[in-house]
This record gives C-alpha cells, sequence and structure tokens, in this order.
C-alpha cells in the first residue's frame, strides 16, 4: 500500500476507535459458524473453510500490487451478520440464519420482488446512516422489495491487509446465503438480485458474484460498485476485485479518484480510477464533487449530533458522496443522465453532447442503468455490449441531479463588433423555462478567457432542470489587467458583441437558438436578456 493512501486510513482508523462498536439492541443475534483456523499472518499456504471451500494465497492474490498474501480469518472471527428489511419487518429486522433453511420461509421475502443486498466498506458497519437510507429509500419506492444487509463489522477492522483479506470469506459466506434464499424461496434465477457495496464492500459484491458461479453456476442480475477501494486492487487480476464478468450487468460510481498528494490537506483518492463495469459513471469527472471543498463548518453544522460523522464526512466528502448520488436517484424524481465520452475534459467542451451518435451512449445514473443499456442493444443503438465511460455533473447537495446544457456563443463578425475588438472575462449563463423555472446562474468558464468577434465558442455546464428554455440572461464578468493591454479600455466601454446562443439539453434533447434584442453587445455586470423571438433569421 502506498504511504499517502495510508495516511487516509490512519485517519479512518482514529474515527474507528472513538465510533465504532456492536449496536446490541440492534444485532443481537448470533451467527454461528464453525471454526478451523485461526489464520492472521501472511502465508504462501491455501486455506480451507469447509463448505466455503479453499483459498489460495499465491499468484494472482500476490503480484507488485500486493507484495503480501494474507489468510482470511475463520468464519466465526469474521462473523457476518445478514439482518433483512422489508415492509412487514421494517423496524425490527429479522436476521438470515444460514444453518437454519427453514426459517427462510418466515422472513418476509416476497421471491417474486427485487432483492437489494447492500454492504458496506472498510471501518464501518451495516447500521451506518448511509445504509440506513438506502433501506428506507428503496422500501420507500418499491414496498414489494426486500433489502438485505451484508454486515461484517468485525471483519472491517485495521489492519488494512487483514481486511483485505477477510472479504474473500465474507463473499463467499454471502454467496452460500444467496444461494439458501434462491432455494427456499423457489426462484427462478437471479436476475432481480441486485448487490450494492460502498469502498471495500463493492469488491466484497465481486466475490459474491464470482462465488455464485462458481460453486452453484448463479450469475447475479447486477452489481454496483460505489467508488471501490484502490489500494491493493487497482490494476490486480479481474478474480482479484470486482468486474464485469461477477454479475449480468456491473455498474461503476467513481467520485474519488483524485491522487492524495492533490488533495492535501484532505486525504483522498481511495476510490479506483480504472474502469471495471459494464458501465462506469464518472460524475464531476471521478473526483472533486461539488461542496466537498467548503469549509469543515458546514459539515460539523450538519452532523449536529456526531461530530465524529462530520469529521469524516468533511475528511471522505468524496468517497462518500458515491452512495448519496445514488440514493438521490433512487425516486427518480428529476433527470440523472449520463453520457459516454473519451474523456472528461472532452465532456466538458461539448465534443460527446449528441446522445447515441458516434458511440457517445445516453445512460440513466441509478436505478435504470441497466434498463438504459440494455435498451441500447435491444434498440440496435449499440451493436454488441461494450463498457462504457460515462460522465456527468451533479450538484453540491440534494437533489443532486442536474440538467446538462450544451452552450455554443457565436460572436458577431460586423463592422461594430469587428472595430470594438476582442473581450477578456467571464461569462455566466442562467437559463429560464416555460413556467419560469430557473437553472440558476452557470460559469461558461472557471477562468477568464479571450472573447474574439467572428469565433465561436461552447462549453457543457449544469444547472437545475427548467424543462424547455424559454430565454437565457448572459452576463459577463470584466477583468481589467494593469499587465495585459487587451484588457485596456480607456475611450470604449467593455462589451462583447453576442450574435446568438445556441442552447442544447442532453435530459431533453432540445436545441434552441436564442438571440438579443436588436443584435445589442453584451454589456458588463449587468443582465442581457436573449430569446427565441429576438432571431431575426
Amino acid at each position: 500500500m502506498e504511504v499517502t493512501n495510508t495516511t487516509g486510513f490512519l485517519l479512518q482508523t482514529m474515527l474507528f476507535m472513538s465510533n465504532h462498536q456492536w449496536n446490541n439492541s440492534l444485532y443481537n443475534t448470533i451467527h454461528n459458524v464453525s471454526s478451523t483456523s485461526n489464520a492472521t499472518e501472511p502465508s504462501e499456504e491455501t486455506v480451507c473453510y469447509g463448505v466455503y471451500g479453499c483459498f489460495p494465497l499465491g499468484y494472482p492474490w500476490v503480484d507488485e500490487k500486493r507484495p503480501l498474501a494474507w489468510a482470511p480469518r475463520s468464519p466465526a472471527q469474521v462473523d457476518v451478520r445478514f439482518p433483512i428489511f422489508n415492509i412487514p419487518v421494517r423496524e425490527h429486522p429479522r436476521f438470515v440464519d444460514i444453518n437454519d433453511p427453514d426459517e427462510v420461509q418466515r422472513l418476509g421475502i416476497n421471491p417474486k420482488g427485487r432483492l437489494f443486498i447492500v454492504t458496506h466498506g472498510y471501518i464501518e458497519s451495516g447500521d451506518r446512516p448511509w445504509v440506513q437510507g438506502f433501506v428506507n429509500t428503496f422500501l420507500e419506492n418499491d414496498p414489494e422489495a426486500t433489502v438485505m444487509i451484508i454486515d461484517w463489522r468485525k471483519a472491517s477492522v485495521p489492519p488494512y491487509t487483514q481486511c483485505v483479506a477477510d472479504i474473500r470469506l465474507v463473499g463467499a459466506i454471502t454467496a452460500h446465503v444467496v444461494h439458501m434464499l434462491y432455494q427456499e424461496l423457489g426462484m427462478r434465477n437471479l436476475d432481480k438480485v441486485h448487490v450494492m457495496g460502498h469502498s471495500l464492500g463493492a469488491h466484497v459484491c465481486g466475490y459474491v458474484g464470482y462465488y455464485l458461479q462458481r460453486d452453484f453456476g448463479l450469475k447475479l442480475g447486477r452489481i454496483t460498485g460505489m467508488d471501490p477501494a484502490e489500494p491493493m486492487f487497482s490494476d490486480t487480476d479481474p478474480i482479484v476485485r470486482l468486474d464485469s464478468s461477477d454479475a449480468k450487468f456491473v455498474d461503476i460510481i467513481h467520485t474519488d479518484a483524485t491522487p492524495w498528494v492533490e488533495r492535501w490537506p484532505r486525504p483522498g483518492g481511495l476510490g479506483m480510477y480504472q474502469a471495471i463495469g459494464h458501465v462506469d459513471f464518472y460524475p464531476n469527472g471521478g473526483s472533486n464533487q461539488a461542496g466537498c471543498n467548503d469549509p469543515i463548518e458546514k459539515f460539523i453544522t450538519k452532523h449536529e449530533d456526531s461530530f465524529f460523522w462530520g469529521f469524516q464526512e468533511f475528511f471522505g466528502c468524496n468517497h462518500l458522496r458515491c452512495h448519496q448520488l445514488f440514493t438521490d436517484a433512487i425516486p427518480q424524481k428529476c433527470p440523472f443522465v449520463a453520457i459516454g465520452c473519451e474523456s472528461y475534459e472532452k465532456f466538458l467542451a461539448g465534443d460527446c453532447f449528441e446522445c447515441d451518435v458516434d458511440g457517445h451512449y445516453c445512460i440513466d445514473f441509478g436505478p435504470n442503468a441497466y434498463n438504459s443499456y440494455r435498451r441500447l442493444i435491444e434498440n440496435g443503438i449499440m451493436i454488441e455490449p461494450r463498457p462504457i465511460r460515462a460522465y456527468m455533473i451533479t450538484g453540491d447537495d440534494s437533489p443532486y441531479c442536474r440538467t446538462h446544457f450544451k452552450v455554443s456563443l457565436a460572436l458577431s463578425d460586423s463592422d461594430e463588433s469587428l472595430v470594438h475588438g476582442g473581450e477578456i472575462g467571464k461569462m455566466i449563463l442562467e437559463v429560464f423555462g416555460q413556467l419560469r423555472e430557473r437553472s440558476g446562474q452557470m460559469e461558461f468558464s472557471k477562468e477568464p478567457i479571450y472573447f474574439e468577434p467572428g469565433k465561436n465558442y461552447s462549453a457543457v455546464m449544469a444547472g437545475k432542470d427548467v424543462g424547455m428554455p424559454k430565454k437565457a440572461f448572459l452576463s459577463w464578468e470584466y477583468r481589467t489587467n494593469p499587465l495585459n493591454p487587451l484588457t485596456w479600455r480607456l475611450l470604449a466601454a467593455p462589451r462583447v458583441y453576442v450574435a446568438y446562443v445556441i442552447i442544447q439539453t442532453l435530459e431533453h434533447r432540445s436545441k434552441q437558438k436564442l438571440c438579443p434584442l436588436n443584435q445589442l453587445p453584451v454589456q458588463a455586470d449587468r443582465d442581457n436578456e436573449f430569446r427565441e423571438d429576438y432571431c431575426t433569421d
């Protein structure tokens, strides 16, 4: 493990020591599995645990990314538990007992409904607020569904290397539990089983899918990996980590892929940047999530009941944002769309803004991701399944979904514009809908740029959904630099002659041309109105 990532885990360890314990009032059922070994040291041997099989410790479990292989501890030490939540047993969960198949019928699971399986990550537990948020949101939007938690808190403790080893066994045990549910409930297949995991839990999901196929010939319908852990997993053999072969559909959410050294003083880069699924979503480029650079006071205030939760969210904001985004997408209250592109830079430049054209496929983020991916194939848009890197922009707080606007500014080449010359500054746009909905102010660029007469400029930005745009206000912030003659204005007021603006929306697939009244120039530090009916051609 790299030193930079170790620092991040030391911080998490401190938080663990302060705020991590069994909640005996909620989880008071003992999971009994026989132990055959107490393997806690690096080894080159194969370790076996009865029905769960053997766990080899040679290559590919040892390579340049993993200099040492640790053996999984025994099932009794790992002590994984499986609380069940559904409408009949929502407040006080029942537990799956792998040694008592007869009890499955009394868990209240609808065999025809969806089964969502959720697991936490390193130094976490199954009763964390975000896990409970998943449970509540899923059941509120699908009353026929059941949510099962993989709670492996006793194994999610330091050292990280031992934890990495233990999750192999956690995955194998969970595969046996899923198989038992499959048999006892008379399921036809696992198409309605959706397994989701955060960080190290994402790789737990991969092991669940692997062991179900290897031991039982069953394939999960879907796995969602939420910012899969990078240390000891990135660029490893697919059997070591979550990959697209572990389920019929695997989607990945990358939110903390920034190298740690670029994030000081916030530890970061705990998530993988490597694309490993059928669809890999990169919100805001996969790092530097909106709102995560806010002062620590914001996070402390947000979690008034727990200083440590606020402290943890401040330092782990990017890493935690993935499950916040997915939870937000479950109710489907607003469009949540991403588009495939070669890079985030090309996406922001507007090079990938035509849905399903030139390999730039539009994919719904969240629950509908599988359906939108499958429709591409069924409708012949995508000839054969292929991996997609999909990008999108989100907001800084819930609701995180945003409408994507591609804005193209055409500067006038009229005599008046040419005589006035170019200007340097920042453009800010606000779009209004038919019912006076407002997108909020959106920056055309982060830094001032030089606007030259007769040239076209394009950028992608995001704001609140307004439906079909009716009008827009364009404002321009003029910047004077005494060292740059291009910014000097002694006799003429600063202005930019924008002939028209073309606004495209990704979510509504609309395109409109808006113009200024009587071709008036955009003046600095004021709202300049553009409308469709102001265009004369």
